[in-house]
């Protein structure tokens, strides 16, 4: 089966936010604070308007500026700091937005930015942990929200291990960074009203939700309209102020008015994410068995708590444990603020800052008993006879439960097909070459609830509506290929509608690999529905029982394979206005909402890294990579295997390449592609790939989520390779490692 999408987009054909031109359309362009952490003193635009800015708006000019958001979930452990609409009194990281100006055109309204007076007085800036001044007053020491997980008696369990082994990791601030930046047009219409906004977002229906609370319209008033959207990585999963400043601006204007964020606003206004740091100690018994883990996971929130809460920390806190059997642990969680962009989701959302934690606590461990690194994974991990396993945690109120999967039998086959060893070779000149393990484990389907929709016309054309967005994951194809397997017809008569908020009532989004697990079900069980009553319309017109047919390429036959001689298209005449069973229904369709008992869906990978480190350079080469990856039934082999390389691949440049870095005022160091490492496709290994199959029962489809599991174990298997060639005594993990890290790694074989 071929993708449905690629035609239209490799012939240039697809439609983004920058390619809607709309009549009577403006642009705008947001001033941005340039300081870390500053008092506003005063805002004077009244140049800018003398010389042709069509409004420029402040905080001052937003009747909602004192309106909470509309949050999709919320961690009750917040202590509030959400982020303004427009900064009023301080700014609180460079980027921050202050203003709106609106002009002609984009040309004019960059040029008429400058004329925006605004006085600031300069605070000092908070730039790490326990440091001042407060930047909330609900915050405390600057502490945003503090919890903690705790199973058994971790106290005793760590009095009675025979070994102990500390450590600790710290994963670096990195940017999501989109090919496609943030972008939108709005187009209010007073006489109606109406509020349309064509835009860049993975999230849709809460965009909606936010926009018609804060402006004070009706929801079926607001349309929100994404048709392509070029990448997302969790970045585009919420709400932004922009949205709701932009949008005002074109219903004070009555005209449509455009923003399309460039490169250097990526860097600085849309949302960070890892900065999470972990101190850890585990305790083992004399024959290798995990005893009892104490962690305290720090995550640097930034300015403010963006209104995916604090996720990823929670995700971190939670998985820390990993596929291992823990019965005794305490985890500390701290979110804390600085004077940096606000952290959120990114590919992974706490899951790769967990795995890097515990995997290379393991490697070192293991080198402290001197017990072979996979053994002692093997010795702990979860086996199909603990199944199902509640770990004692839990993400959003949902407690973590691994209910299916064979994760022993996935590492050996990594170990056995993967090449693994841990014997270290000698590699050409100063070349030192080892092999790396880790396990990541993944949760998919986050945020409950999807709809779908699935309409035949009278030609027996299906027509599907998803409440789901597309950023490139596939969608259009594995929904399709859903609807026609169920109705028994061919693919190529199934087209696939999302991302458009008039198709449907509720929606979610694409995020957190839920597309095929939610979207794909909700697909599902829509046409199931129609299916049962295609055939009982069916039978009516055939005078036989509804369960002696069946459907085949779009055609109604009876068990003999004897054909009716009626179609799908023939059902959907007869029950349209007029037809012959016409029974107050326009067409011949049905609706679902799916709803899972079990939202999240718990999966593994294994991953095996092979790299040659220089050891008087701190140079790192990728020799091999392999993964052993579980995600149940495959709807489209060729999607999965996409999205498992383009995920390990992003997950090799978080462990070697990206950094966000912020100088001791708060001002960002790396705020362009010139100083922002990133991978390209020359730079990258080819990743051998094995799969497994176990499918779960937490959804109807007996699928896992393929979107970001790639992207959680490379950064682990890396460092273990790293930390092997650099034998007992190496530095704490941190990522990314630059080659002055890599060095530092091996400093201790100097002493």
């Amino acid at each position: 089966m071929k993708r449905k999408e690629d035609n239209r987009l490799l012939r240039g054909r697809a439609r983004f936010a920058d390619d809607v031109h709309l009549d009577h359309m403006l642009e705008g362009v947001f001033i941005r604070s340039p300081h870390a952490h500053a008092e506003i003193v005063s805002i004077d635009a009244g140049a800018a308007l003398a010389a042709g800015a069509s409004l420029v708006l402040t905080a001052a000019d937003l009747p909602f500026i004192d309106q909470p958001w509309v949050v999709r979930y919320w961690h009750p452990e917040i202590r509030g700091g959400l982020p303004p609409f427009l900064a009023r009194d301080r700014v609180r990281f460079v980027g921050e937005p202050v203003a709106f100006l609106v002009a002609a055109n984009r040309y004019e309204a960059e040029d008429l930015a400058p004329l925006v007076e605004i006085a600031y007085r300069t605070l000092p800036a908070v730039t790490g942990p326990g440091q001042g001044p407060e930047l909330h007053h609900e915050w405390p020491d600057n502490v945003a929200a503090s919890f903690s997980f705790r199973r058994g008696d971790p106290d005793r369990a760590f009095r009675d291990a025979d070994h102990k082994t500390t450590h600790s990791v710290h994963f670096a601030r990195q940017v999501p960074l989109p090919l496609e930046t943030r972008g939108m047009v709005a187009d209010f219409h007073p006489e109606r009203p109406s509020l349309t906004l064509r835009m860049s977002t993975q999230a849709h229906y809460n965009v909606r939700e936010n926009l018609a609370s804060l402006l004070g319209l009706a929801e079926s008033e607001v349309r929100v309209v994404c048709e392509d959207v070029g990448g997302g990585f969790g970045a585009k999963s919420r709400t932004y102020c922009e949205e709701i400043v932009v949008s005002h601006a074109s219903r004070v204007l009555a005209r449509p008015v455009k923003w399309i964020e460039d490169r250097s606003e990526n860097f600085v206004a849309t949302t960070h994410s890892r900065d999470i740091a972990a101190d850890m100690e585990l305790g083992i018994s004399a024959d290798g068995r995990f005893e009892a883990l104490k962690a305290k996971v720090t995550l640097d929130a930034g300015a403010y708590i963006f209104t995916s809460g604090i996720a990823t920390a929670e995700l971190a806190g939670a998985l820390l444990t990993g596929a291992y059997r823990f019965t005794d642990f305490h985890i500390e969680v701290v979110v804390v603020g600085t004077n940096k962009t606000p952290a959120a989701t990114y590919r992974g959302a706490g899951q790769p800052e967990a795995a890097l934690a515990i995997e290379t606590l393991i490697d070192r461990a293991a080198g402290a008993i001197g017990m072979d690194a996979a053994e002692l994974r093997r010795r702990n991990l979860i086996g199909p006879g603990d199944l199902p396993w509640t770990t004692g945690t839990g993400f959003g109120g949902m407690a973590i439960v691994y209910e299916s999967g064979d994760f022993p039998a996935m590492l050996d086959q990594a170990v056995r097909d993967g090449g693994y060893t841990e014997t270290v070779e000698s590699g050409p000149g100063s070349q030192q070459i080892g092999w790396g393990l880790a396990c990541g484990v993944d949760g998919s389907g986050f945020v409950n609830f999807e709809s779908a929709r699935v309409r035949i016309d009278g030609d027996g054309n299906i027509a599907v509506h998803s409440g789901m967005t597309s950023q490139g994951q596939g969608q259009v194809t594995t929904f399709a290929a859903i609807c026609a397997e169920t109705l028994g017809t061919h693919v190529d008569r199934v087209s696939v509608a999302m991302g458009d908020t008039a198709l449907l009532p509720f929606g979610r989004g694409a995020f957190a690999s839920r597309g095929a697990i939610f979207g794909g079900s909700a697909v599902l069980g829509a046409a199931t529905r129609l299916r049962t009553r295609l055939l009982d319309h069916a039978g009516k017109l055939a005078q036989c029982d509804p369960a002696t047919l069946s459907i085949n390429d779009g055609l109604i036959l009876r068990d003999s394979g004897e054909e009716t001689g009626l179609s799908i298209g023939d059902i959907a005449r007869a029950v349209s206005p007029g037809g012959a069973l016409f029974d107050g229904a326009p067409a011949l369709e049905e609706q679902y909402v799916y709803k899972a008992d079990q939202p999240v869906t718990m999966g593994m990978s294994v991953n095996a890294a092979r790299v040659a480190v220089d050891t008087e350079t701190g140079a790192v080469r990728l020799l091999d990579y392999f993964v052993v990856h579980d995600v149940g039934r495959a709807l489209s082999r060729m999607i999965v295997d996409g999205q498992i390389v383009g995920g390990v691949v992003e997950g090799i440049a978080n462990a070697f390449l990206t950094e966000m870095i912020h100088d001791g005022q708060g001002q960002p160091l790396t705020a362009s592609l010139a100083d922002y490492l990133t991978i390209g496709a020359t730079d990258a290994p080819a990743v051998r790939l094995a799969h497994r199959e176990t499918r779960p029962g937490t959804n109807p489809l007996g699928i896992r989520g393929a979107g970001e599991g790639g992207t959680i174990a490379p950064p682990a298997a890396i460092f273990n390779a790293i930390a092997r060639i650099a034998g007992p005594g190496a530095a704490a993990a941190v990522v990314p490692m630059t080659p002055p890290r890599v060095l530092a790694a091996f400093a201790h074989r100097g002493t």
